[in-house]
This record gives structure tokens, C-alpha cells and sequence, in this order.
């Protein structure tokens, strides 16, 4: 594993040397690189000459060996998160309205490793893919709405989109989603804090829904040019049937 401009990352170069493209990977909540070793092969094998990078999240969960070997990261040190889940009600109160806010410093992070990334391959932005699977996913969408220039290509694979406030760019979105997603689609999942976090939000936010149907509802009244696709038996996870659809939007995107 590398590890540049902040960020650990798994690398998996063109067969060229010179990539006339780059895709980066955000894991969800509890992953870890390992957990994609194969999607990032199938990715490079339909895009022999671009480069694929998996981005470890920052902050270890602490999980324990049945854990990781439950969650198919066998051989993993650890699974990890996006940001620090906090005992302080009010850190967590902060954290949860800034990704309602687009202002995850974490989001802002990772552009900077974007940024270095295309640079160290004397590539511009409309060769820049982000795939993110899950919380990784929010992550992807964050990011390219807080670029000043748009990427060719934002996959949300099962994940939320949390309200998009005044995006900077509006790059072409994917929103993949499983009709079986017990997390995102199959229930209407709210944010409904208790207790003291409760009093940290407005009525509007505490009760903003993470269903697929309203997610799609914030791209699109974000005015991002946004496909979406529900795949039928579908559950957390990326299999063929998603792959297929993912491939061909970064085939598409990927090769203007």
C-alpha cells in the first residue's frame, strides 16, 4: 500500500505507464481496500490504460478478526471509516450537519489527493472518475460538487446523498442502487437523532429521509445530469448486474 498527499492507497497501474485516465475508489463505513481488489481489476481490464486507485479511509474502526473476516476483508489489519464518530454529542452533532452542509473536511482532503493524483500524470479533471461504494459514495458526490471544475464520471454505487448545497460543479452522476438494499432502499431511513443531539438540529434536517427516491430527488433538484439505475434482487454489495451499468457510464464518460 501507498501512501501520498495524506492517504493510504492501493495502486493498480495501466499496462502502458502513461494513464490517459484515473479512477479512484471510496470504500463505504467498515471496508477496506482488499474489499474491491476485484473491482478495481475488472475496471482496468475494461480500461486497460487507466489507472485505478482504492483510497483507505482514514480512521480505523477497530474490528475485530471475525468482524473482518465476516465483512470479506480477510488478511485486512482493520476496517475503516470516513471520519471519527465522536462520545461528545456535540462533536457528532457538528459532524452529521456538516455533511448536510458539503463541508466534510475529509471531503476537502481528498480532493487535494485528487488534485496531486492528475497532476503526477499531467492529467485535467475531465479524466477523473470517482467510483464510492456506500458512505463512500456520499463521499464521491461531495467531492465532485466541491470541485471548481467537473469530472468526467461520479459513480454512487448504495449510497446516500445528503442535501447539495450550492455545488461549485455539476459533474455526470451514476446512482446505483439494489431493490433490496435493506439500508437504503427497501426502508425509509431517516436521520432521527434522540436525545441531546436532537436539540443540535432543526425539524427539517433530524428528519431528512436517506432513501434512494429522495437521494435522486437532491441530485436532480441540484440540476446535476444524473442517470440512475435500480438493480432487481440487488442487496449492500456490487455484483455483475450493477458492474455492467457502471462500466459502461465510465466507459462513456470516461472516454470523451
Amino acid at each position: 500500500m501507498k501512501h501520498e498527499n495524506g492517504f493510504d492507497f492501493v495502486e493498480y497501474p495501466c499496462a502502458s505507464g502513461k494513464a490517459d485516465g484515473l479512477v479512484i475508489i471510496l470504500p463505504g463505513h467498515a471496508n477496506h481496500p482488499v474489499m474491491f481488489d476485484k473491482l478495481a481489476k475488472q475496471i482496468r481490464d475494461e480500461r486497460p490504460n487507466t489507472d485505478i486507485l482504492i483510497v483507505k479511509a482514514p480512521i480505523a474502526i477497530g474490528a475485530t478478526k471475525e468482524h473482518i473476516r465476516k465483512n470479506g476483508a480477510r488478511g485486512a489489519d482493520d476496517l475503516y471509516t470516513w471520519h471519527k464518530v465522536s462520545k461528545n454529542t456535540g462533536e457528532n452533532a457538528k459532524l452529521v450537519l456538516s455533511h448536510f452542509f458539503n463541508r466534510i473536511p475529509v471531503v476537502d482532503q481528498l480532493n487535494v489527493f485528487a488534485d496531486a493524483q492528475l497532476a503526477k500524470r499531467g492529467l485535467a479533471d475531465e479524466a477523473l472518475a470517482l467510483f464510492g461504494f456506500s458512505l463512500g459514495g456520499a463521499i464521491a458526490v461531495q467531492m465532485g460538487t466541491r470541485r471548481d471544475n467537473k469530472v468526467a464520471a461520479v459513480i454512487n454505487h448504495s449510497g446516500p446523498v445528503f442535501p447539495i448545497i450550492r455545488p461549485k460543479s455539476k459533474p455526470e452522476t451514476l446512482f446505483v442502487m439494489g431493490d433490496k438494499d435493506h439500508f437504503f432502499y427497501e426502508g425509509k431511513m431517516n436521520v432521527q437523532p434522540k436525545g441531546k443531539l436532537k436539540k443540535a438540529f432543526n425539524e427539517a434536517v433530524s428528519h431528512v429521509s436517506l432513501h434512494f427516491d429522495d437521494s435522486l430527488r437532491r441530485l436532480k433538484g441540484a440540476k446535476l445530469p444524473v442517470e440512475e439505475k435500480v438493480v432487481p434482487g440487488l442487496g449492500h454489495t456490487v455484483n455483475k448486474d450493477s458492474f455492467t451499468p457502471t462500466m459502461d457510464f465510465i466507459r462513456r464518460k470516461l472516454g470523451k
